[in-house]
């Protein structure tokens, strides 16, 4: 299926988000997800979140600094 993903349209065989971001080598627990309009924390449980065809996923890492 196609998703878009930071923006880009990207194929994928995963099913979840949690089996997409394991593909792209992300830790899901270091990560603010955005997908289909929702927000989900850092350590969030990704693997109930069904990926659909056409939908925007987006990652953000946490940096601390100062």
């Amino acid at each position: 299926m196609t998703i878009v993903y930071q923006g880009t349209e990207v194929e994928t065989e995963a099913k979840t988000v949690a089996a997409f971001l394991a593909e792209r080598k992300v830790e899901g627990a270091k990560a603010i997800v955005e997908y289909a309009g929702e927000v989900y924390a850092p350590g969030a449980d990704l693997t109930a979140l069904m990926l659909q065809s056409g939908a925007v996923l987006d990652v953000f890492k946490v940096m601390a600094g100062g």
